[in-house]
């Protein structure tokens, strides 16, 4: 075969090659998990509590939402699992809210609430009433899988060496920071894509919450992270975006880097 025979066969080999790429990294981008905003209001009892947001997450990120109290971010955070429904009697919203481009509301709500972790104090004072047994038997309720099975994980979240009793063990003598980590390990067992921490991690000082921001750095590598704050500054490093709002508004969205350069 002439040189230039060959040269041209691996020119195509070498295109074809970069196309076969390109497609498979196409394919691994639509199968990452998205959730999107837009135009997106919401009226609770007649207050217009967030109007005309335009906001994404995609997996691989971590999205940090600050807004003093009463600036929506719990409302915004509870629409991703249509949970603002089961608290309020008089619930309206209008724009779009989508999930891997399907309509939110085109979910089953139990399928919904897999697909969505969403944790927030009351969550954590609820725990108390569980030992750890029940904790696991409502955590693998719909799995097939037993205890031994994350065994390794548990351990890895550290969780293991705070049970004095073994499976009786109650949850009310964890702390926070394990509770927390009990509820990303619920997380990680349903397969959840989006995990949604709100306000939560305010509750944790410096000492304590950098074990969970490790977990949560982690955790964000094949799942979209969103944690929402009253604390302007204290997650800026650690956030892919950052989400400023306030009066059901946002305000600004975009680099934690390019949010402190304008201020």
């Amino acid at each position: 075969m002439g040189k230039k025979k060959r040269k041209r066969r691996c020119s195509e080999e070498c295109l074809w090659k970069t196309v076969r790429q390109m497609q498979e990294n196409q394919k691994k981008t639509r199968n990452r998990s998205c959730v999107e905003l837009r135009k997106f209001s919401l009226i609770i009892d007649n207050v217009v509590v967030l109007k005309d947001v335009d906001l994404s997450f995609e997996a691989g990120q971590l999205t940090v939402i600050y807004g003093p109290r009463g600036a929506g971010k719990s409302a915004l955070l509870r629409s991703l699992l249509r949970l603002n429904r089961e608290i309020y009697e008089n619930v309206d919203w209008s724009g779009e809210l989508l999930i891997n481009e399907k309509p939110i509301q085109a979910y089953d709500k139990k399928l919904l609430r897999q697909m969505v972790s969403y944790v927030e104090p009351s969550f954590v004072e609820a725990m108390d009433e569980l030992t750890f047994a029940d904790f696991i038997k409502i955590t693998l309720s719909d799995s097939e899988a037993s205890l031994e099975d994350f065994a390794s994980e548990l351990d890895r979240l550290g969780i293991l060496k705070f049970l004095k009793r073994e499976l009786k063990t109650p949850i009310k003598q964890f702390y926070t920071m394990e509770k927390i980590m009990l509820l990303l390990f619920a997380a990680i067992v349903r397969k959840s894509s989006v995990v949604v921490l709100d306000c939560i991690l305010d509750h944790l000082d410096d000492d304590t919450l950098v074990p969970v921001l490790k977990e949560l750095l982690n955790i964000k590598q094949d799942r979209i992270v969103v944690l929402s704050t009253r604390q302007k500054l204290r997650f800026l490093p650690i956030a892919d975006q950052f989400v400023m709002m306030k009066s059901g508004r946002i305000e600004y969205r975009g680099a934690a880097r390019e949010f402190v350069l304008e201020r």
